[in-house]
C-alpha cells in the first residue's frame, strides 16, 4: 500500500490500522462509502473488466467490485491484510506500491482510495502515477481518493503518522496531468455528503477546531471522542483520470 522506501518491517508496518475493528455502524458506512464511489466508477468505466486495487484495506470495495461482475485484484503489503483478503477469496498480490506489479496496459481500472497522500515525497508519487499509467490499458481509469488538506490542516498529519505528501486538489491535478492523464471529474465529499450537503459538514467541523478545544478534551476525557467526530468530518477529493486512447 505504500512505497519502498519505508524502512518499518512489512510484517508490523501499519499494523494499527490493520487490526482495527469497524463497528456494525462504521461497517455500514464503509460500505455506503465504497457503494457511492463504485456508482462514480462506473459512470466512466462500468463493469465488467480487469480492476487493481492498491491498498484494499479490509476489502469493502473488493467485495462489491466482484459482485459488480470485475475481474479483482489487490496489491498490499500487509500480512495481516493480506490473510483478511484471502479469507474472503480474493486475488492478492503481495507487494509495496509503486512499483504495481502487474503487467503492460493489462488493466482496465486501478483504484487507490487513500494511497498517494502516503507516499514518501514527490519522486514516489510521480513513480505511482507512472505506474499506473503503464498498467492501465488505453482508455482505462485511474480512480483515487486522497483527503483534503486545505480543509485538514494539522488533522492531515495527526489522523496518520504515515501521511507524507501533501494532497489538494491543484497538487493532484499537476501530478496527474504531468503524468500523461486526462481529468475526467474531481468529487468532494465528507463520507457521502457532496454539494451543499458537504458544505454544511465542512462549516460544522469549524466547531470541532475550535481553539483551546484539543485542552479541554484532554481535561474532560473526550480525547478519544474529538477524534473520532473529526475522523468523520474528514473530507475526500476523489479525481477521475483516463488514459488516453491509443492514437
Amino acid at each position: 500500500m505504500y512505497t519502498q522506501i519505508c524502512v518499518a518491517e512489512p510484517s508490523t508496518f501499519y499494523k494499527s490500522f490493520s487490526e482495527k475493528k469497524l463497528t456494525t455502524y462504521g461497517s455500514s458506512r464503509r460500505g455506503r462509502i465504497e457503494q457511492h464511489r463504485l456508482a462514480l466508477l462506473h459512470r466512466f468505466r462500468p463493469a465488467p473488466g480487469q480492476m487493481v486495487e492498491v491498498g484494499p484495506g479490509h476489502g469493502t470495495l473488493a467485495e462489491q467490485a466482484v459482485e459488480a461482475g470485475w475481474q479483482y485484484t489487490a496489491i498490499e503489503a500487509s500480512p495481516i491484510l493480506i490473510e483478511v483478503l484471502r479469507a474472503k477469496g480474493l486475488t492478492v498480490i503481495e507487494s509495496w506500491a509503486p512499483p504495481i506489479p502487474v503487467p503492460d496496459a493489462s488493466t482496465d481500472v486501478v483504484y487507490a482510495d487513500q494511497v498517494l497522500e502516503h507516499m514518501s515525497g514527490i519522486d514516489a508519487a510521480r513513480s505511482f502515477t507512472a505506474e499506473a499509467l503503464r498498467a492501465l490499458r488505453p482508455g482505462g481509469v485511474l480512480f483515487v481518493v486522497v483527503p483534503d488538506y486545505l480543509k485538514e490542516r494539522t488533522f492531515f498529519w495527526d489522523v496518520d503518522y504515515t501521511h507524507n505528501f501533501v494532497t489538494t486538489e491543484r497538487r493532484v491535478r499537476q501530478l496527474f496531468n504531468d503524468g500523461g492523464f486526462e481529468i475526467q471529474h474531481v468529487e468532494r465529499g465528507i463520507g457521502m455528503a457532496t454539494g451543499l450537503a458537504r458544505d454544511a459538514l465542512a462549516a460544522g467541523a469549524l466547531l470541532v477546531n475550535l481553539p483551546g478545544l484539543d485542552a479541554l478534551s484532554r481535561y474532560t476525557g473526550t480525547v478519544d471522542l474529538l477524534f473520532r467526530v473529526r475522523k468523520n468530518l474528514f473530507e475526500t477529493l476523489t479525481f477521475v483520470a483516463r488514459k488516453p486512447s491509443a492514437g
